[in-house]
């Protein structure tokens, strides 16, 4: 059997251009397959209520107790200083530098309860800091409202030896008050 010949399909001419514009821009592109189903979403989880105390935990105690010292200076403030120090002679507070005569300078100072401590006043002349010649200085101490050092006649120098019980007692050692002068004062 003879191969039929090919046929031409009919053949159109245009006429005439295209009638509308350019068509729009091509959409985005193809979503891509899902490979894993989807999570369901879950119920949160609840946070349990916080715990609250029923009562204020106990105050800590008191560890330390503020002394007031309380230098009143002479006419010559730059020879006095003084110093607190612990049983191993570290000095805990101090204090001196002062430049205004006849005046009366108030340190607070926290010292820890249930220690043992020496309170030392000092004058670099020697003639202490009250009353003969050059002003009546004086120096004390106080555990709230109750002075339980103080002095002012010395030389150059005058200690006192106390222990802090608690808020309301100071023991002093009265065997260690140094400085008497020679008229037995102190």
């Amino acid at each position: 059997m003879p191969t039929p010949s090919p046929t031409l399909a009919p053949f159109v001419t245009p006429t005439a251009g295209p009638n509308a514009g350019p068509t729009t821009a091509p959409s985005s592109a193809p979503t891509p397959l899902l490979t894993q189903a989807p999570a369901m979403p879950t119920a949160p989880t609840p946070n349990p209520a916080p715990i609250m105390p029923t009562t204020q935990p106990p105050s800590p105690p008191v560890s330390c107790l503020s002394i007031k010292v309380d230098i009143s200076t002479d006419t010559y403030p730059e020879e006095t200083d003084w110093t607190i120090s612990d049983k191993t002679g570290n000095v805990v507070a101090s204090g001196g530098g002062y430049t205004d005569k006849m005046t009366r300078y108030i340190q607070d100072v926290c010292l820890e309860i249930e220690r043992i401590y020496t309170f030392s006043i000092s004058d670099t002349y020697g003639d202490g800091i009250c009353c003969e010649y050059y002003g009546s200085g004086s120096y004390k101490l106080y555990l709230g409202e109750t002075a339980f050092i103080e002095g002012g006649h010395f030389f150059s120098s005058n200690q006192h030896m106390f222990l802090l019980v608690d808020q309301d007692t100071v023991l002093i050692d009265h065997g260690t008050v140094s400085g008497i002068n020679q008229l037995g004062h102190f």
